[in-house]
Formats: C-alpha cells, sequence, structure tokens
C-alpha cells in the first residue's frame, strides 16, 4: 500500500485535475514521472498549457517563491507541435 503522504498528494492532484476540468481544461496527470509539474493543463480556446505543481497546502511560500523561480523560464517561451509516432 502507498505511503500517507503519496495518497494525500494523489488525492489532491484528482481534486485540482477536476476543478480544471469543470472550467472547459483538457487535464493530464503525469503519474510517477518525478518531473517538474504534477498535471498538464490544455485550452484549445484560449491557446494555453498550463504546467501545474501540486504541493501540500503547508508548503512554504519561500519554497513556493523558489520553484516559481526556477521554471519561470517556461513562461511564454514555447512552439508546441503534436505528432503521433
Amino acid at each position: 500500500m502507498p505511503n500517507k503522504n503519496y495518497l494525500k498528494g494523489r488525492r489532491k492532484e484528482y481534486r485540482v485535475a477536476k476543478d480544471l476540468r469543470m472550467l472547459g481544461w483538457d487535464v493530464l496527470r503525469t503519474a510517477g514521472s518525478h518531473g517538474f509539474c504534477d498535471l498538464i493543463a490544455l485550452k484549445h480556446e484560449i491557446k494555453r498549457i498550463r504546467f501545474i505543481q501540486c504541493k501540500p497546502d503547508n508548503f512554504s511560500k519561500l519554497k513556493i517563491a523558489r520553484l516559481n523561480q526556477k521554471y519561470k523560464y517556461l513562461n511564454n517561451m514555447w512552439d508546441i507541435n503534436f505528432e503521433v509516432f
């Protein structure tokens, strides 16, 4: 059985994904990737892609600021193409 922290984090990811879907976003969960984001949300009407990292509610504001600083280079930078192989 997975540990409590994993289960708590997964619940938050599912909750955030559900909320985004209710707002019209397509959402992908990157389960087990250990990457920089937990969710990828797309909304074709506004041509926007969001990389979302879910953290515990008690995660410090300083750590959030550090993550935002580390990954701010992703904002407004990419030309995205969809391909099938």
